[in-house]
């Protein structure tokens, strides 16, 4: 297994190879050897052997023709494996999967603690067989399209695979059936705070001030709960409804700022930039190629 992962660059606009990119040797697993928070997933069919995995504390046992999906951020490692064991996976980055899920739904702390606890589905075999269909699918727009449809083309694939994912976490919290902790439904208010104020309002101390608490306790408990800070999220947040509203060919950038309510057009590219490594019209132009 891997000692380090290779860290994924905050500057410039990324090759497919470095977002995303499919594997059948587990020694490329974004594992390491202690628990860690990951900057990549990985989504993956067991093949032969087993595995005990560790998702913030939830351990699972991996056996053949299991399904195995680890989103980014979580706190993960493999506790231990057979020496026959195998898997047929894609990992993907944070910047590639929040592109993914943007069109789907905003990615919420409700679904991410969901992901903690379902990340392992035992499939028939014939839905292995499709699943090593839909492998295939995707190494072929990976590595045969034109490279300026590549991205896109894997990104509308993977919206395919998360969606049904997306719909089973529909199903259960709906039903009531998931629980949180204490820190956990903390999270949950802050970022529901967000989303309700995140355009008029992106300072910690400003949440923190509606939770009641101190902006060091509100970053403590949502580094211990998430891996992220109250900062990141906020932003995170931002750049989500920045993206899906550039993705929206009939607004003009001035739209997005309006919308959004940043002071100017300047400053909301710049943020932007920090944040992506390209400007909002790089990005429609990329989108929309």
């Amino acid at each position: 297994m891997k000692d380090k992962v290779k860290s994924i660059p905050k500057a410039g606009a990324p090759s497919l190879c470095e977002e995303f990119k499919v594997y059948s040797d587990v020694r490329y697993l974004p594992l390491l050897r202690y628990p860690s928070y990951l900057s990549e997933g990985f989504v993956g069919i067991c093949t032969g052997g087993t595995a005990v995995l560790e998702v913030f504390s939830n351990r699972c046992r991996v056996s053949e023709n299991d399904l195995v999906v680890v989103i980014p951020h979580m706190f993960a490692v493999m506790a231990e494996r057979s020496d026959d064991f195998s898997m047929l996976f894609f990992r993907i980055d944070y910047r590639m999967f929040a592109d993914v899920m943007s069109g789907i739904c905003h990615l919420t702390l409700d679904f991410f603690f969901y992901m903690r606890t379902h990340y392992v589905f035992t499939l028939a075999e014939t839905e292995c067989e499709r699943f090593n269909s839909f492998i295939r699918m995707l190494t072929h727009k990976a590595e045969r399209m034109p490279v300026m449809f590549r991205r896109e083309s894997v990104i509308l694939l993977l919206r395919v695979f998360f969606w049904d994912i997306f719909v089973q976490f529909r199903r259960d919290t709906d039903n009531g059936s998931v629980r949180y902790t204490h820190k956990e439904e903390l999270a949950f208010r802050f970022f529901n705070l967000v989303t309700e104020h995140y355009s008029t309002n992106r300072d910690v101390s400003f949440y923190a001030g509606l939770l009641c608490i101190s902006p060091k306790y509100l970053t403590m408990v949502m580094r211990d709960v998430t891996g992220r800070s109250a900062k990141d999220w906020i932003v995170e947040h931002t750049l989500l409804e920045i993206k899906s509203l550039l993705r929206d060919a009939s607004l003009d950038i001035k739209d997005v700022v309006r919308i959004t309510k940043f002071p100017n057009q300047s400053l909301l590219s710049r943020f932007f930039r920090k944040h992506t490594g390209m400007s909002p019209s790089q990005y429609r132009e990329r989108t929309h190629m």
